[in-house]
């Protein structure tokens, strides 16, 4: 199912029509064209439909920055506040306002100038141009049906691959990753047309049961490799190559080792092709390995892992990033239809068949993120027993989820309902719609929070504040579009406080808010109810919880989530510098956010010591729904290296100069000897 080409009726020129994501483009010419087919390999970046057109000149009827790029890379950027460019020879042209991924292709001199509202690229004559598409995908192609025994749901998984862009090593960037179509259970198995696994020559072989088919759902996707019944987990190539995928350490954790290792080598290796870039990791790894990533590079997908693999898993584990969501499930098919939603996040999937009933905390999320390997007492914080716990995991992994029946303690209750109305969200250039409810008149400190929402000056934010809202008033603004709610106030066991009563939010079938935060005492079974009723997702807690605390963390929460962090990346940073931050997690789909950060990836900044004018600083990353996992970026501190998000990046030595640069630049929590600041209240000399 890929995009189409064909000529306008209504004037000169043709329409780009993407039916994955139903969106189109226009583009212009003098005189009519007839497009007609060509192969996609024109292009040296992967598209999914290629077509050739004869004219003297292409106008994009919007004022657009267009990437120039040459044989060896980017060789010029347009914008059009420049006013003009002219360009020699070979170029693809990148048109950036396209709702698709758009190229056009030529082989003579051209000039790129704005012409009032538009954006005219001129040939000196009239000449062949080939216009390539991809969809970005971001939507699912379509849904595949299975009947519900294990060997039909591993042919549906089979085909997550689909989605996939290349199985070069870029599909390790998030834009070469399309979202895999969804999987529904029905009597007969049925594919649309157009979704087909690409052949990679890699099958992996489980056995015929969903504890074993769901953890392989990642992995079968990225690789797009075929997954069959086997009696022993194993990765087989075309080439006869076998990799065990249970070995000493277990078949889950295995075939997480697998994923993680192949991914980022996948991004060492990848500098070698489309952008040649100078990557933090690959420097790391190549300290330590002989790693030829140009040898690498030109290798089909499964001559290419079975090289990665023959590398030891304890070569590559602390270049890593942190891996941005490990997901607990059922392993029953009443867990199927999330599968596709996990495999675009690329998420590592265990599965609960033994789950802990006890109340034992998620690990180590006070002072490392999520990494698990010590075990702090929630219990004595005044988490309920009535919980269940994940067991903890080996590795760093910055979002933890569950789906099941259970609330799990310390981490996201996930819901494939949640998941999939997300998929019905429409981009809104509105202001972003932000209601503060507050219900308790010794709270009015946290009002303050309309203020830290404002702080994000890259996008408009339209707030009001309510007090006293009574039962059926709270009922209307929970039933109205907007961005978010965030409640400040009570929650009993009835419902949310009002001044006339308690609202249930059981008694809700209509919730439009499309995320909330319930920044009240025991406030999960409240909100888990307005996920239910329509929400999104939401942050709420798992306990009792002073007001002086509450307000802390409000404010907290607030100023993250206006920095473009996620739902559970702006608990994780809470946690970090709030003890009780543990009491907060996050409800639904973890990954919205409200907003765009500047830098894309949300940052975070731990100084750990400052010694004669020098500050050493750990900088935090996260990925994000625009910059997702595979995503490279650079601190402006040096010029050429980049690093890949997530978690920490490194640890660098700043002058005074260099630190305000970079607290200049962005909206960041910054954390040194016990507070925290943050970036607009601060600079260094603050500090010393």
């Amino acid at each position: 199912m890929e995009p189409t080409v064909t000529a306008l009726r209504e004037r000169p020129g043709v329409r780009v029509v993407d039916p994955i994501e139903s969106a189109q483009f226009d583009l212009w010419t003098a005189s009519p064209v007839r497009p007609m087919s060509v192969s996609p390999d024109l292009f040296r970046f992967p598209v999914g439909n290629a077509v050739e057109i004869s004219a003297n000149r292409v106008v994009v009827p919007e004022l657009t920055s267009i990437y120039l790029h040459g044989e060896d890379g980017l060789a010029g950027a347009f914008d059009p506040s420049d006013g003009r460019l002219r360009v020699e020879g070979a170029r693809t042209l990148e048109i950036n306002s396209a709702p698709t991924k758009l190229y056009l292709r030529v082989e003579c001199p051209l000039v790129v100038e704005r012409e009032e509202s538009r954006v005219m690229v001129r040939f000196d004559r009239r000449v062949d141009v080939q216009v390539g598409v991809r969809s970005l995908h971001d939507q699912p192609a379509g849904t595949i049906t299975t009947p519900e025994s294990p060997e039909d749901v591993m042919r549906a998984v089979s085909l997550l691959g689909s989605a996939l862009k290349t199985t070069s090593a870029e599909r390790s960037f998030p834009t070469l990753r399309g979202h895999p179509p969804l999987i529904e259970t029905g009597d007969v198995f049925t594919v649309p047309d157009g979704i087909e696994r690409p052949e990679t020559g890699v099958r992996v072989e489980v056995p015929a049961e969903y504890e074993y088919v769901y953890p392989a759902v990642s992995l079968a996707y990225y690789l797009g490799a075929e997954v069959v019944p086997g009696s022993q987990p194993r990765l087989v190539t075309e080439g006869g190559f076998t990799y065990d995928l249970e070995g000493d350490v277990g078949y889950e954790r295995r075939v997480g080792r697998v994923l993680r290792q192949v991914f980022v080598l996948d991004c060492v290796v990848r500098t070698e092709g489309y952008y040649q870039i100078a990557l933090h990791e690959r420097h790391r790894l190549e300290e330590r390995l002989d790693v030829d990533a140009g040898w690498l590079y030109e290798l089909p997908l499964a001559a290419r892992l079975e090289q990665y693999l023959d590398m030891p898993y304890d070569a590559v584990a602390d270049v890593v990033p942190a891996w941005p969501l490990t997901v607990d499930v059922d392993p029953s098919v009443s867990s199927l239809d999330a599968m596709p939603f996990l495999a675009d996040e690329l998420a590592v999937i265990r599965t609960t068949p033994d789950q802990s009933r006890s109340a034992t905390p998620t690990p180590d999320m006070i002072t490392d993120f999520q990494r698990t390997d010590s075990t702090p007492d929630l219990e004595s914080k005044g988490v309920s027993s009535e919980f269940v716990t994940p067991d903890p995991v080996s590795f760093d992994t910055v979002g933890r989820a569950w789906i099941g029946d259970d609330v799990p303690v310390g981490v996201t209750k996930l819901t494939s309902e949640s998941l999939h109305r997300s998929l019905d969200v429409d981009p809104d250039p509105s202001p972003i719609q932000i209601h503060v409810v507050c219900n308790d008149p010794a709270m009015q400190a946290e009002r303050a929070v309309s203020e830290y929402y404002q702080l994000n000056e890259r996008h408009q934010f339209d707030i009001t504040v309510h007090t006293n809202v009574e039962t059926e008033e709270l009922r209307a603004l929970l039933a109205q579009d907007a961005d978010f709610l965030h409640y400040i106030g009570h929650v009993i066991d009835d419902g949310i406080v009002c001044p006339d009563g308690h609202l249930d939010t059981g008694t809700l079938s209509n919730v439009s808010v499309t995320a909330f935060l319930l920044n009240a005492c025991d406030s999960h079974e409240q909100g888990l109810q307005l996920v239910e009723a329509g929400s999104l997702g939401g942050i709420i807690t798992l306990s009792d919880i002073a007001d002086t605390v509450a307000t802390q963390a409000g404010t907290q929460l607030a100023r993250l989530l206006a920095a473009g962090h996620t739902l559970h990346t702006s608990t994780t940073v809470l946690q970090t510098h709030l003890l009780s931050g543990t009491n907060w997690l996050t409800i639904g789909n973890p990954t919205l956010s409200l907003c765009h950060s500047q830098s894309g990836n949300p940052l975070y900044l731990r100084i750990t010591d400052i010694d004669d004018g020098i500050f050493r600083t750990e900088f935090y990353a996260f990925v994000s729904p625009s910059h997702g996992l595979g995503s490279a970026l650079k601190l402006h501190i040096d010029s050429e290296t980049r690093y890949l998000a997530s978690s920490k990046l490194d640890t660098l030595d700043l002058s005074e100069i260099e630190l305000d640069e970079i607290l200049e630049r962005n909206i960041l929590a910054i954390d040194y000897n016990g507070e925290r600041y943050w970036s607009d209240e601060i600079s260094a000399s603050d500090l010393i």
